[in-house]
């Protein structure tokens, strides 16, 4: 296996319709590999993924673990070992979050400046549904361009980009613990540590958000020592919820349509207009018409 600059490990379960888009927009900021784990689907993700497979792009590897009893968890610590020696950055991310550089440089370009670092952490930008109801054709990054005020609460959370050479272990989805205590830092350059919240005070958070002049997350397991958001140089948008209709069946495939209602409502934020990666759309699709060419699916 040759090596690359940057990678991304993502653990997916019936997301075939978003694959194509995911991989093709991440071709085109940077990413040159792919190492993605599936979570038993049902829905032909492994059909759809094959073109990519065949040339090497991407790897395909079970998750037999479901998610909730520790499934991401052994696939971010597999990807790591799989990683060594391969790729210079891996990115641990989402198929509902794509990663990006919203300056004038390439994502590798802008990640050189990080290279004396374990690890950097990406703040999310939370999108809505941009009142959307029912699934639609179209691209995600084109569908939904309105989001969450850029520090609101939630936009605090940080997914993570990782020197898999000095990165020793995953700490839940989120971060990574580091070779000699070393920490990953910001876009910033702000080392950051992992601070646990303790199960009452989660508790507590989940009673207070619904108090609407009181900002909360009571979502998070842990979060960062560093409280402020800044997303200038890398970003990661999170469609939270895509459309109402998208989202039901999304939990719906996922046992977890009992939660789902507050959830959404807690996440449908659109307060601000941004179709920051809407320039991406014409190149994206391009890409995969000519990908339905070459395999003669048209």
């Amino acid at each position: 296996m040759r090596s690359v600059y940057l990678s991304i490990c993502a653990v997916f379960k019936d997301e075939a319709p978003y694959l194509p888009e995911w991989i093709e927009f991440h071709r085109l900021v940077g990413v040159e590999r792919f190492l993605l784990y599936d979570n038993g689907s049902s829905d032909g993700g492994r059909e759809v993924l094959e073109p990519w497979v065949r040339t090497g792009v991407v790897s395909v590897a079970e998750c037999s673990i479901p998610l909730g009893k520790g499934g991401q968890g052994w696939a971010y610590a597999d990807a790591l070992r799989q990683a060594r020696g391969h790729t210079r950055w891996l990115a641990f991310i989402d198929l509902d979050e794509f990663l990006f550089s919203p300056g004038p440089a390439r994502l590798p370009d802008v990640l050189r400046d990080y290279e004396r670092n374990p690890g950097i952490v990406v703040n999310w930008q939370v999108y809505g549904s941009s009142g959307r109801v029912a699934a639609s054709d179209g691209l995600v990054i084109e569908r939904f361009v309105r989001r969450a005020r850029t520090r609101w609460v939630r936009n605090r959370r940080v997914k993570s980009i990782v020197d898999p050479q000095r990165a020793v272990r995953p700490i839940g989805p989120h971060f990574f613990a580091y070779q000699d205590g070393a920490l990953a830092v910001t876009e910033d350059h702000e080392p950051l540590r992992v601070i646990e919240r303790r199960a009452w005070a989660r508790r507590m958070r989940r009673g207070l958000v619904r108090l609407p002049l009181i900002e909360t997350d009571p979502y998070a397991v842990r979060h960062s020592s560093v409280k402020r958001v800044s997303v200038g140089r890398v970003r990661l948008n999170h469609y939270a919820v895509r459309s109402r209709q998208e989202f039901e069946q999304k939990t719906a495939r996922h046992g977890s349509s009992r939660l789902a209602p507050r959830y959404f409502a807690y996440h449908d934020r659109n307060e601000v207009h941004d179709p920051a990666l809407t320039s991406y759309a014409s190149r994206v699709r391009a890409r995969l018409a000519a990908l339905q060419d070459t395999n003669g699916t048209r």
